[in-house]
């Protein structure tokens, strides 16, 4: 029985002496958890992940680099975006508690072989303009 299951079925009988019971016996019967540092993601099995299972796409883009987040560069460790994305403090990124740590491993994996499309600054010519002409403005 999995941890979730498991807290489910407690929920359910909370009211009753059987619920106190699976409550108290909780501790004790969790399956020792895996390090999510030593897992190895798979980055041809997150594709699929990342696009159809778990849409990541809609909020992300199909890149990892469009939409309301930008997920490359990626600044996080792997240990780092499973923890961030099953419990995300973000109000606009939604927790996900049940997604298992070797799926998002595998998503990870996935992301960090997208090539970053953005440019450097400095290869944005207008861009660097702009930012010559305000500097120059703020200083007068």
């Amino acid at each position: 029985m999995s941890v979730f299951e498991f807290a489910r079925r407690a929920a359910r009988v909370a009211g009753t002496a059987g619920g106190a019971a699976m409550l108290l016996a909780l501790p004790a019967t969790l399956p020792a958890q895996q390090s999510t540092a030593a897992l190895t993601g798979n980055p041809a099995r997150g594709e699929p992940l990342y696009a159809d299972t778990y849409n990541c796409y809609a909020c992300h883009g199909f890149d990892a680099q469009t939409g309301e987040r930008r997920l490359l560069p990626m600044n996080y460790t792997q240990e780092g975006f499973i923890t961030f994305v099953q419990n995300s403090p973000l109000p606009q990124m939604p927790r996900y508690p049940d997604v298992s740590a070797q799926d998002l491993a595998d998503i990870y994996a996935y992301i960090r072989m997208i090539p970053v499309d953005a440019p450097e600054v400095d290869d944005l010519p207008l861009l660097e303009d702009i930012l010559t002409r305000k500097q120059a403005a703020l200083a007068d």
